[in-house]
């Protein structure tokens, strides 16, 4: 409701009309005529969402797979019709809970993680030929990718010293061959063949190949760092 509804819903409820009488009026249910200018109904709400949470979450649960197709529609159809503002909307909540949000994710993949790989896992046997055919039409990128990034690589090593050449060498050897390693982003014990060595801040963006600017990641966290700069993951370096 907007505010000048409110106000008309508030002076209507002062002149002693019933709830339901308002919404009838202005095109709302009486529930949204009282939540919006009754100051206790909210709180009221709130507590009796948190006393039955489960039995809310079941009967909504059960409602939407008995009414699915026709939910999905009008899901879509209101989207269609209201896509710039909940897109607006949307980015606004991000910017304005970005540090909640980070953490909630990093606890989610953490909690999913061997899930989220078989999802992964699955989801490539299930489109193989669709990936085979989008890395070939898209070859000459990757090549070209490919080029950018040993160019950079082989002018970051250009200069180094011995001693910092032995100490990439051997990052990669632990990544390969060590029984123990843990992920640097997300801190759990990565099996062997899962084990990807990252540029902590990106070559693409500056970073070296150096000692310094390696570490080892598991491959779903790697994947989903990209080529992102440490801050815009949490990342304190």
């Amino acid at each position: 409701m907007t505010d000048e509804e409110k106000a008309m819903a508030q002076e209507m409820r002062d002149q002693g009309m019933f709830y339901r009488e308002i919404g009838e009026a202005l095109g709302f249910s009486w529930c949204a005529i009282r939540y919006n200018i009754d100051p206790t109904a909210r709180q009221q709400g709130l507590d009796y969402r948190k006393e039955n949470e489960v039995k809310i979450r079941e009967r909504g649960a059960d409602h939407y797979k008995a009414n699915k197709e026709k939910m999905d529609r009008k899901s879509a159809e209101y989207y269609q019709a209201h896509k710039e503002k909940r897109n607006r909307d949307g980015a606004e909540y991000r910017k304005l809970h970005e540090a909640s949000i980070k953490q909630y994710q990093l606890e989610y993949r953490q909690e999913h993680k061997a899930e989220a790989r078989q999802n992964n896992i699955d989801y490539y046997q299930a489109h193989k030929q669709e990936i085979a055919k989008y890395v070939k039409d898209h070859s000459s990128e990757y090549a070209a990718h490919s080029a950018k990034r040993r160019a950079l690589i082989a002018g970051s090593i250009t200069g180094a010293t011995a001693s910092s050449l032995a100490e990439i060498k051997e990052i990669y050897r632990c990544a390969k061959e060590d029984s123990k390693v843990r992920c640097y982003l997300c801190g759990e014990l990565i099996s062997i063949g899962h084990r990807q060595v990252d540029h902590i801040v990106p070559i693409s963006k500056g970073g070296a190949h150096c000692p310094s600017n390696l570490a080892i990641a598991c491959d779903e966290c790697n994947l989903r760092k990209s080529d992102k700069m440490p801050e815009e993951i949490g990342i304190l370096i």
